[in-house]
């Protein structure tokens, strides 16, 4: 298909390029004397140098116009650069003033360019911080300024009542598009950034956003002192702002009743939330250790269709006010639809202990007996050992016993992935804790995922609700995807509005649609698009769990390079959920469940111990979960 050879699409910031353009073509077929321009206009002439390097113009320029304009915008720039020698230091003042917004990055570009810095007085960059001070943001990325004015730029940081919040944006804030790269002087040391963030702390005026990043600071080797602080300024301003009046209550409930057939029954209701009615009568069916496990996936989806953990945080499942706050780069992000499976799972989990202390159960032993029934006894794996501990310990004992069992368990399985059998032997030498992402699946291609662009751009205009070919009907409430529209509707070109023809246009051009002879759009490849749209949605694709015919079409799409496998046991979103609840190794807001109660640093009260325990018995189930799906599938192959 031609799509998967190229393909090109408008994002948002093509389509402001594609203006600034038609703008450039305008000032380019104007008769202009350059020698009398302002800096400003001048300054115009720099943003089209950069659209041109980039390889950008219009498609309805000539090869005589490309020309014709790249040589004016040359004489262009050389003039600029003749205005900016020609400038006295003293007038630098007036000039900045001056600046019209869009030009003020370009202004310093081009001070670095030119060199101007080997050029201006010291005492006068410090003069021109002063009456400018919002300009350091613009000056920080570039580097040879930075270093020349070292001591200068370090003195005005310790100052500046911002230099809190551009710390923490740098190396700490996760940057979905073009980070900032800020160049911090050499001489401001790694104890004038604490002083820094400790003095925003205790500013009246720190904003909240910029405290969470200090909360789960990572990079800036903040000491516990300052994260403390970070956590209880955070505490304050929530308790201020964050109460009932300016917040969401989610509501969430589960309970067992005898009289009813279905399995569960859903209701929602809007005073009292989403209630999960499940049914005495379905759980009395299930006699074995083996049935009552297999409830964690069958009845309370734990795990989805293709066995991938459906509780982790989806980017596909965080809307677009979710996505545009800011975010720590060793956050573990998570948005309310996250939020929401969390208080579910927990409500089924609470509700199905309770069932089984009734018949006289415990959860330990279903879990014991899941491992000995089904990997030693169906699937015959010799010599796996595997100790629950006993239902009568409090939660503290419990998750101290339960820790290191379930990571033996990991490694048994990790030996027998790798050598093919389990060795106790071996095991007892290696004292490394375990890494979940070096985990190997019994199978050599497990998943598929992809960071090909084609898949990626795919996924998303099919997909997501919010791309901008999302269908929109008026006085429709519901926003379907495309995807969903093709399957519901026929569609024409005529049904989308005249900003998205741009885009179909596209899609035809690159072979992902045609239009057929009754001027209606076509998939010409529905598989190609599913598997783009499963890859959005899941981030992998558990391979063994799709049927034949789009396996070979996955198996078209990886021998292309548009397609990755892997043969780990858990998918990188697995793992980093797993390290969320587990460990701080990948987030510093992680639970650390087995960590923190090993070491002792957990927390003594009671109540938050039984939380801990069901946080930590849930996260072993998914862990059970997906060593079952492993075994299953290759016991299929073999």
């Amino acid at each position: 298909m031609k799509g998967l050879n190229r393909v090109v699409f408008f994002s948002k910031q093509d389509l402001m390029g594609h203006t600034m353009l038609q703008k450039a073509e305008r000032l380019l077929e104007s008769d202009l004397d350059l020698k009398i321009l302002d800096l400003n206009s001048l300054l115009e002439f720099h943003h089209i140098q950069e659209y041109f390097e980039s390889g950008l113009f219009l498609h309805s320029w000539s090869a005589e116009q490309k020309s014709k304009y790249s040589s004016i915008v040359k004489t262009a720039i050389a003039q600029l650069r003749v205005y900016f020698f020609q400038l006295a230091p003293d007038r630098f003042k007036e000039e900045i003033a001056n600046l019209e917004y869009d030009n003020r990055e370009n202004f310093w570009v081009l001070f670095r360019y030119f060199e101007l810095y080997k050029k201006i007085d010291r005492d006068i960059f410090v003069q021109l911080l002063g009456i400018f001070p919002n300009h350091i943001r613009y000056i920080l990325p570039l580097k040879q300024i930075v270093d020349h004015y070292n001591h200068e730029i370090r003195t005005f940081l310790m100052d500046y009542e911002e230099s809190a919040e551009l710390l923490l944006s740098h190396y700490e804030q996760k940057h979905d598009h073009e980070p900032n790269n800020y160049n911090f002087p050499k001489s401001l040391t790694d104890a004038d950034k604490v002083d820094i963030i400790d003095a925003y702390l205790d500013s009246a005026d720190s904003n909240l956003n910029y405290i969470e990043l200090a909360k789960h600071a990572k990079y800036l080797k903040l000491p516990p002192k300052t994260i403390l602080k970070a956590h209880n300024k955070a505490d304050d301003i929530k308790e201020l702002f964050l109460n009932d009046e300016n917040s969401i209550s989610v509501k969430i409930s589960a309970s067992l009743v005898d009289n009813q057939e279905e399995p569960v029954v859903v209701t929602h209701d809007e005073e009292e939330g989403t209630t999960y009615t499940y049914s005495r009568k379905y759980f009395n069916c299930l006699q074995t250790q083996f049935e009552l496990f297999s409830v964690f996936s069958d009845l309370f989806f734990y795990t989805n269709d293709e066995e991938l953990i459906e509780l982790v945080n989806k980017d596909s499942q965080m809307d677009t006010l979710e996505k545009v706050f800011m975010q720590s780069k060793s956050e573990y992000h998570t948005g309310m639809i996250f939020a929401r499976k969390d208080m579910i799972s927990l409500a089924q989990l609470g509700i199905f202990i309770h069932y089984l202390k009734e018949r006289k159960l415990s959860i330990e032993n279903i879990l014991q007996g899941f491992v000995i029934t089904f990997f030693k006894e169906k699937c015959k794996v010799e010599n796996l050992t595997f100790h629950a501990p006993s239902a009568d310990l409090n939660a503290f004992e419990k998750i101290r016993l339960f820790a290191p069992e379930m990571e033996y368990l990991l490694k048994q399985y990790k030996n027998l992935a790798s050598e093919g059998n389990i060795d106790h032997d071996l095991l007892q030498v290696d004292s490394n804790p375990i890494n979940y992402s070096d985990l190997k699946s019994l199978i050599k291609q497990k998943y598929v995922t992809s960071d090909h662009q084609v898949i990626r751009m795919i996924g998303h205009l099919f997909f997501d609700k919010n791309s901008i070919l999302a269908e929109r009907k008026k006085g429709s409430k519901q926003r379907s995807n495309l995807f969903q529209s093709f399957r519901k509707d026929r569609l024409k070109k005529s049904d989308f509005e005249s900003y998205q023809i741009d885009h179909l246009d596209h899609l035809i051009s690159d072979g992902f649609l045609k239009v057929n002879d009754m001027g209606e759009l076509i998939m010409t490849d529905p598989i190609l698009i599913w598997v783009s749209g499963k890859i959005w949605e899941n981030g992998s694709i558990n391979y063994g769990h799709v049927v034949p015919v789009i396996q070979q079409e996955i198996d078209r799409m990886i021998s292309n390079g548009f397609l990755l496998t892997s043969d780990s046991l858990f998918t990188k979103e697995e793992v980093s959920y797993i390290n969320y609840y587990l460990n701080k190794k990948e987030f510093t807001n992680g639970k650390d469940l087995r960590n923190k109660y090993l070491h002792g640093s957990n927390n003594r009260d009671s109540a938050k111990q039984e939380m801990d325990y069901l946080y930590f018995l849930r996260t072993t189930i998914l862990i059970l979960l997906k060593l079952k799906d492993d075994l299953e599938q290759y016991s299929v192959l073999c």
